[in-house]
């Protein structure tokens, strides 16, 4: 049998737990409705009247349930240590860079023809102070014109040896078919000039899928 009065003094602190709770979050206000009901259920007068003094006046309850959901009430704060200073970037020196190397192989290549000494001199010195390439792979490229003098060099001299008169001609006179010496020299000159922009070319190839110095 339903125990009317035990009804009765639960129906009204409900009703007045519900003024209380109205402005909170509808979760919040919820759940705290929900755990009071579970708490007065199945209790006879005597039973709802001590639970409902222990619980306290719903105006008290709801004010403790708003205090724990408002962060300005008393919600520690957290200190949030200062972050460290960024580290600042330190630039590669001039020589370790990428586009020093590209800039040192085109000016062995094509200084070489717009100041034929200096130029080829500058661009030996860009060279050889970038670390994108190793010793031997400079060493090409810079000393490729060498072994072509020395070709056209030894060429000169076993024609000057093979060299000789035409039937008729005069005692000394050269054979006109051969190429002088004088000829085969600048024949080696201008072949070493064209040899550079082919060293130049090839240190360009080599650079192609470098993005680091060399240590």
């Amino acid at each position: 049998m339903i125990d009317l009065e035990a009804q009765r003094l639960r129906d009204d602190y409900l009703a007045r737990l519900d003024a209380a709770i109205a402005d909170l979050p509808w979760r919040i206000a919820n759940d705290l409705r929900t755990g009071i009901i579970e708490e007065l259920d199945g209790l006879d007068v005597d039973g709802v009247r001590e639970r409902i003094a222990r619980l306290g006046d719903p105006e008290l309850v709801a004010a403790a349930a708003r205090d724990e959901t408002d962060p300005s009430s008393s919600a520690p704060v957290l200190m949030v240590a200062p972050s460290a200073p960024p580290i600042p970037l330190i630039k590669p020196p001039m020589v370790d860079t990428k586009w020093f190397a590209v800039a040192g192989a085109i000016v062995l290549g094509v200084g070489t023809f717009l100041v034929p000494i200096g130029g080829w001199v500058v661009g030996v010195a860009l060279v050889t102070s970038s670390r994108f390439w190793r010793r031997w792979e400079k060493a090409v490229a810079i000393l490729l014109p060498v072994p072509v003098c020395l070709l056209i060099a030894l060429i000169s001299f076993l024609g000057m040896l093979w060299q000789g008169p035409e039937p008729g001609a005069g005692p000394g006179a050269s054979n006109p078919l051969l190429p002088s010496g004088n000829a085969l020299w600048h024949t080696a000159i201008l072949l070493a000039f064209f040899t550079i922009p082919v060293g130049a070319a090839w240190l360009l190839w080599r650079l192609r899928a470098r993005e680091t110095p060399l240590r």
